[in-house]
C-alpha cells in the first residue's frame, strides 16, 4: 500500500525493544521472559497506585467477610432441628436440580418442601435427612442436610481468593525500590 492524501503514511507502533510490532508474523518480538518480566512490572506498578492499593484492600476484606458469612451460615445450619424424609419428587430447573421432601414436624404434622439438591442425586423414595428452622412452630427454612458440601466449595473458593488478595496486597504495599 502505497500513502495517499487519503491514507497518509503511518508510524508502525513499536515495541519497547525497538522492533515494529506486526511487520512480519515469523519474527518472535524478544524473549518470553523479557516480555514477562514487562508484564509484571506493569502490573506491579498498577498495584502500587492508590487505585490499586485500595482495590487489593477491598477484595481482601470482601473476601474475609464472605468466608466469615459462609462459616456462620455453615454453623447456623448444623444447630437446626432434623428429621428423616422422603423424596417424593426431583424437578430439574436449568442446570441445577431440587427435590420436594416431605419429612415429619415435632408436633406430628407433615410439612412439605422443595429442597436445592447440591450432594448425590436423589430419586422419588429415597430417605433424606432434612434440617429445618422452626420459629414460632413454624419452619422459615429447610435444607438437606448434605447441603454442607455447598459451603466447603464456596469456603474454598473464598480462601483462594483470600490468598491472591494477601498477595497482591503484598505486593502493593511493599517498599518501593530505591534507585540509586
Amino acid at each position: 500500500m502505497f500513502p495517499s492524501p487519503d491514507r497518509p503514511l503511518r508510524t508502525p507502533e513499536v515495541m519497547p525493544s525497538g522492533v515494529p510490532i506486526g511487520t512480519c508474523p515469523a519474527v518472535t518480538f524478544g524473549s518470553d521472559a523479557a516480555m514477562s518480566r514487562a508484564k509484571e512490572d506493569v502490573v506491579a506498578k498498577s498495584l502500587k497506585s492508590g487505585t490499586g492499593r485500595f482495590v487489593a484492600g477491598i477484595v481482601l476484606v470482601g473476601a474475609i467477610a464472605g468466608l466469615a458469612f459462609v462459616i456462620s451460615s455453615s454453623a447456623d445450619q448444623r444447630s437446626w432441628a432434623s428429621a428423616e424424609g422422603t423424596v417424593q419428587e426431583r424437578l430439574r430447573s436449568g442446570k441445577s436440580f431440587s427435590v420436594k421432601v416431605e419429612y415429619p414436624l415435632p408436633d406430628g404434622t407433615k410439612q412439605v418442601a422443595t429442597l436445592s439438591e447440591n450432594g448425590p442425586a436423589r430419586h422419588p423414595g429415597d430417605r433424606v435427612t432434612v434440617r429445618y428452622d422452626l420459629e414460632n412452630g413454624k419452619v422459615v427454612d429447610a435444607a438437606l442436610a448434605d447441603n454442607d458440601e455447598a459451603h466447603w466449595v464456596a469456603g474454598g473458593m473464598l480462601g483462594v481468593v483470600i490468598l491472591g488478595a494477601m498477595f497482591a496486597n503484598l505486593i502493593a504495599w511493599a517498599p518501593r525500590p530505591r534507585s540509586d
